[in-house]
């Protein structure tokens, strides 16, 4: 890629997501084609409890990712993840990732957040240029639930509620995440972890 495009509802989507976890670290997946970001995919922090300026995720998060854009017909382009109180530039930690693209947003200054977009080549980052574009000739597909008995059907699983906390971002509602134990050492779950 040589540029990067974001629809507008999508760039205001990821904004918001990281105001409304502040102080923490928080992220997803996005993916696409020909470079634009047509989907998004937030995620729970699994550091949460220990660090709040760390953002990580299980090697499970990242398949349901990739499955996720695959079942969308869109490319898996990477992780972003937010910068509470630092700079949209990719921390060494970020690098050790593995992860061929950077999408860090940095909420340093409050009133001006900054979303950067990197590639790192033999480990060195390149800031690629990001483009917010209309929404206009893009259509959707919204994820909600089946409706049971004229209310919206109240949803428990991990993937619903997954689905639940993208409508509060959307429809400009708080997102309180559930704070989990980590898990034992026996389920062999590798992690990543961005700061």
């Amino acid at each position: 890629m040589d540029e990067v495009r974001i629809l507008q509802k999508h760039y205001n989507t990821l904004i918001k997501q990281g105001f409304d976890n502040l102080p923490y670290e928080s992220g997803g997946f996005l993916g696409g084609k020909e470079g634009t970001i047509l989907a998004i995919l937030p995620t729970f922090n699994k550091d949460w409890d220990v660090n709040k300026d760390v953002f990580a995720l299980h090697d499970a998060d990242m398949q349901r990712a990739h499955s996720f854009f695959q079942k969308h017909n869109c490319e898996y382009f990477g992780v972003y993840h937010t910068h509470p109180e630092g700079i949209a530039y990719p921390s060494e930690q970020d690098i050790n990732t593995g992860q061929k693209y950077h999408f860090i947003i940095s909420y340093k200054n409050k009133d001006q957040p900054e979303f950067k977009v990197f590639e790192i080549i033999n480990r060195v980052p390149k800031n690629l240029p990001l483009l917010v574009i209309p929404n206009e000739g893009f259509s959707s597909k919204e994820l909600k639930g089946k409706k049971k008995n004229g209310q919206e059907e109240v949803r428990t699983s991990e993937k619903e509620g997954l689905e639940n906390r993208i409508w509060n971002i959307i429809d400009d509602k708080p997102n309180i995440y559930e704070k989990k134990p980590p898990k034992d050492e026996l389920d062999n779950s590798q992690f990543s972890t961005f700061a």
